[in-house]
């Protein structure tokens, strides 16, 4: 769980965190993250996540939109605990930011105009955001002044931003097994990923020809074609190097944070959140590494 990690962490650099209001604000931003996937997967009407049965799936819509109702509830009412207004604040403004950057991306489907700068703002908002209030909220519990704050902010969405471009380029290059869930999902529920608006950009029609190949019958000869014409215009490249260069604004964000910690020795925590994202593609891990 990496959301829970990077505020626990956060929290511990500045070594003044209550540790039952962390764990408790924690677990409420898990359950945050919980609740927006089982909206994701109404709406996306997806069978299966990380290899398990949906709730929709199981228990249908009307069920799964309650269930995910009710987690939100139960955020709310176990932030109230904290007695702080600030802590509310951050979540709430956080909630809002998750529910635009749904709606952006659902007003972007099979919008094949759609530019890089449309595409950062959105996971931005859908994952950048929860990263990045992980790790403000921890860095305030743990007594941080607000130039840390606002530095762990930062920190929390790059490395979100980040894994949001891993996560765009798994469904491509990754099979079912890796990911538990169904690969080229993306193309198949209309969204416009990183390496299709690069290779929409390069080559517009033969890009939306196999892209509505692939919707029309994502047959194994037909994936196969995609990932070829990605490699084939440097899209797959590009989007290597766009989280390279997320990762690489995380590691300079967290350098400026050592003049702030009381324990600097703890930022190899940050490190060790990096290197999950790193480690998910190859060729990530090989080009970060060799510029660290």
């Amino acid at each position: 769980m990496l959301r829970p990690q990077l505020m626990i962490i956060s929290s511990e650099l500045f070594g003044r965190a209550h540790q039952q209001s962390v764990i408790n604000c924690a677990a409420c931003c898990e359950l945050l993250h919980l609740a927006t996937l089982i909206h994701d997967d109404i709406i996306d009407e997806a069978e299966t996540r990380r290899g398990q049965v949906t709730l929709n799936s199981r228990f249908g819509n009307e069920i799964a939109v309650i269930v995910g109702d009710y987690a939100l509830a139960i955020v709310f009412r176990s932030l109230l605990s904290e007695r702080d207004f600030r802590v509310m604040d951050m979540v709430l403004g956080t909630s809002q930011d998750l529910g635009m950057g749904e709606m952006q991306e659902i007003l972007n489907r099979n919008n094949h105009r759609m530019s890089a700068d449309e595409y950062f703002q959105v996971i931005k908002r859908k994952t950048g955001a929860l990263f990045s209030l992980c790790s403000r909220l921890g860095a305030y519990l743990g007594g941080a002044d607000q130039a840390a704050i606002d530095l762990a902010s930062v920190y929390g969405l790059q490395l979100g931003i980040a894994f949001q471009i891993v996560d765009d380029l798994l469904d491509i290059t990754a099979d079912e097994q890796m990911t538990g869930k169904p690969s080229f999902n993306d193309i198949a529920e209309g969204r416009i990923t990183l390496p299709m608006i690069h290779a929409l950009s390069s080559n517009g029609q033969a890009t939306g020809d196999l892209i509505r190949g692939v919707q029309e019958n994502p047959t194994p000869e037909r994936r196969l074609r995609v990932r070829e014409h990605l490699i084939k215009t440097g899209s797959l490249q590009y989007t290597v190097e766009a989280a390279k260069n997320s990762l690489n604004e995380a590691r300079r964000t967290a350098e400026q944070l050592v003049g702030f910690v009381t324990n600097k020795a703890l930022l190899a925590g940050y490190a060790q959140l990096e290197q999950r994202v790193i480690n998910a593609v190859p060729a990530i891990a090989a080009t970060v590494n060799e510029s660290a």
